[in-house]
């Protein structure tokens, strides 16, 4: 699966590797559009993030998001009549046409099941909100169990290399690798590369182990920090799906 995505310029990071977290149980499953929120190189905590129907009544109370910089079961569900949801910082539905208490927006291109809202730092414009979100559609449909999701949000095309196969991304393009090749301890050599300068360059190197039963978020973004491209992985320790 392939989709695109607008290229993002400006998110700060080092090199991350997932914590290991033990596995949860099923979760309730609400009616609605089933969201989970993730934090990805936000300078500090997220406050409070309430998501509200642009569609819906003006006093219509907005449900509670948690969003955290990994990903688990625990997931909100909204229904919607329209097709934006608006996050503010209050419950209160009239917070959704208060520009101040706005934190992010997100039009949805086509109705979904289920999905990853990955707030990002904002444009820094003059009046936008201090986030933007990148949806990740999270159904084990397009997101099987045992894949990765790899995102190129580098201003550069990459590569990423496993056990001598060559997986390239262009700039804001998203794939899923399902069943990635695997050498010894069914794990996976991989390199990583950026195209500069009409050749490719390293820019990581690694061991990945096979996801197993869960999925695996790839994100490669310029840290401006060091004016480098980097790479982050994401491991969503949910059973469910």
């Amino acid at each position: 699966m392939i989709m695109k995505l607008p290229m993002l310029a400006c998110v700060a990071a080092a090199l991350w590797v997932a914590p290991v977290f033990g596995q949860e149980g099923e979760p309730e499953v609400k009616p609605g559009m089933q969201v989970r929120g993730l934090s990805f190189q936000l300078p500090a905590e997220i406050p409070e993030v309430y998501m509200h129907d642009a569609a819906a009544e003006p006093d219509t109370p907005g449900v509670r998001l948690e969003v955290k910089d990994y990903l688990n079961h625990e997931a909100s569900a909204i229904q919607l009549k329209g097709t934006q949801i608006i996050f503010t910082k209050k419950p209160e539905g009239r917070s959704a046409k208060d520009p101040g208490e706005i934190v992010a927006t997100l039009a949805l291109a086509k109705p979904q099941r289920s999905i990853i809202c990955m707030f990002v730092p904002g444009s820094g414009a003059e009046g936008a909100p201090p986030c933007r979100i990148f949806p990740i559609e999270d159904d084990t449909k397009e997101f099987p169990r045992g894949s990765l999701k790899v995102m190129n949000l580098s201003p550069l095309p990459v590569r990423i290399q496993l056990e001598n196969q060559n997986f390239d991304f262009n700039v804001g393009e998203v794939k899923v690798i399902t069943d990635p090749p695997v050498g010894a301890n069914h794990s996976s050599g991989m390199q990583a590369f950026r195209m500069e300068n009409n050749e490719w360059q390293r820019i990581a190197a690694g061991v990945w182990p096979h996801p197993g039963r869960v999925r695996v978020l790839q994100i490669l973004f310029l840290n401006p920090a060091s004016g480098q491209i980097e790479l982050k992985g994401i491991r969503d320790i949910s059973i469910s799906g």
